[in-house]
């Protein structure tokens, strides 16, 4: 009897649980492990294949015994001792969205990556082609996992938003369409500086070939220039492109297919996103008519610059998925100047704020600073706009609806980590979008 192969997946997030029941269907002999003990990993554990051998509480060298392939989450980073120690002693590592790409490598791919707007986009893309008739399913970092997608089958194309993380270990994975949103400051914990991550995204693109399409942002020129085999596809907000923002109109190839007025996400940020969005999606056989009616209906995800409140003429943006600079930034370019009062702070990351003084000055009527970094940044933008220390989440909201006047936003965008008050970003969000909808009372 031949013996099994023996995978080895490291870490137990929804992707590593994935891959798990992935190898075991492939009939593989599944080892995992996590830093995380039995009693953090109920939920997950209860998911595994009953044989699966279980390393929990760190990551053993032992767990690499007899190990042909590693298949590490995106969570894992990829210096890790446990995948260092794999290099070592020649075992193949391997990013799950690869891992679940080996195994239907003829289904077009549509892969979408960027610092600020992937989720958005993934999601649009999936809603263009269904709404053409193309039997498509969307993934990846967002929602479920590449593995799952696999296991479930069925559709005819898949759209996965893919992170730095996934990316940077790519061996072969070859997306019939690769999008580059935009690059901002972000992760810098895991990079060393913005070229190792600039080069972790531009990994995806490695592999395409000249019947691929790549699909990157026009206005950024470290994103327009990723090399490549596949056709160049470039959108643009400012000037003219395969798709771009013509005054009022959105324009593909040409003609135009929407006017700007008729997009329902706001925000210039999301009329770039919609503009890649199209060009990936009627790549794969949606119409423009077909996209142009999605842009009309779809509202956004949730935490992603999303409306959750309006009284007294003030409005109440949740933008909690703003974990970065950048995405702070495109949210605020949205507004008209000294319109806005601005919600910022957390766990900063390690991000230069300075580079956010020159729209702070235009568009905020205040800053509003929460979390551990509050304080550090309300230094770094003290001459942009008035700044109230609030440390809390709490006090911000409650200073923000005294000062803030008909005409006029509370935008919560705080372009960090929340990990320091939060348990995450949605987190962040639903308390926001519950302070904002209570009555001045409950706030105080």
């Amino acid at each position: 009897m031949t013996a099994r192969r023996r995978l080895l997946i490291v870490g137990l997030g929804r992707s590593g649980v994935a891959a798990a029941r992935l190898a075991d269907r492939d009939g593989a002999e599944v080892w995992v492990t996590d830093l995380r003990h039995e009693d953090e990993l109920a939920a997950e554990l209860a998911q595994l294949p009953p044989a699966t051998r279980r390393f929990l509480g760190g990551h053993p060298t032992s767990a690499l015994e007899g190990v042909e392939q590693v298949v590490t989450s995106p969570g894992v980073p990829p210096d890790a001792e446990i995948l260092e120690a794999a290099r070592r002693r020649g075992i193949e590592i391997v990013a799950e969205v690869e891992f679940a790409w080996l195994h239907a490598p003829a289904t077009p791919l549509v892969a979408v990556t960027g610092s600020n707007g992937k989720s958005t986009v993934t999601t649009l893309v999936g809603e263009m082609l269904s709404a053409s008739g193309v039997d498509a399913a969307a993934g990846g970092n967002l929602g479920t996992a590449a593995s799952e997608l696999v296991l479930v089958g069925g559709f005819s194309c898949w759209v996965l938003e893919v992170s730095s993380f996934q990316s940077e270990l790519l061996g072969q994975m070859r997306p019939t369409v690769a999008v580059f949103l935009n690059l901002s400051q972000d992760h810098l914990e895991r990079h060393p500086d913005m070229a190792s991550y600039l080069a972790a995204k531009q990994r995806m693109f490695a592999f395409q070939g000249s019947s691929d399409a790549a699909v990157l942002n026009a206005d950024e020129p470290a994103v327009a220039e990723t090399a490549t085999a596949a056709r160049r596809r470039l959108f643009s907000i400012e000037r003219p492109a395969d798709a771009w923002l013509d005054g009022m109109r959105l324009v593909l190839d040409g003609a135009t297919f929407t006017e700007r007025a008729h997009v329902a996400l706001g925000g210039l940020h999301n009329v770039a996103n919609a503009l890649a969005a199209v060009l990936a999606a009627t790549e794969l056989g949606a119409t423009p008519d077909a996209a142009a009616r999605v842009l009309r209906e779809f509202r956004g995800l949730d935490h992603r610059h999303l409306t959750v409140h309006e009284a007294g003429g003030v409005t109440w943006v949740d933008d909690s998925k703003a974990t970065n600079v950048g995405a702070a930034l495109a949210a605020l370019r949205g507004y008209p100047g000294r319109s806005v009062h601005l919600i910022l702070g957390g766990q900063a990351k390690g991000q230069d704020f300075t580079v956010m003084a020159a729209e702070v000055a235009r568009a905020a009527v205040s800053v509003y600073v929460i979390g551990i970094d509050g304080p550090a940044i309300a230094t770094v933008l003290a001459d942009a706009a008035p700044i109230v220390e609030c440390e809390t989440l709490e006090r911000a909201v409650r200073q923000a609806r005294a000062a803030a006047k008909a005409g006029q936003w509370v935008l919560l965008a705080p372009a960090c980590a929340s990990y320091d008050q939060f348990s995450g970003y949605a987190e962040r969000g639903r308390r926001f979008a519950e302070l904002a909808r209570a009555e001045v009372n409950r706030c105080r």
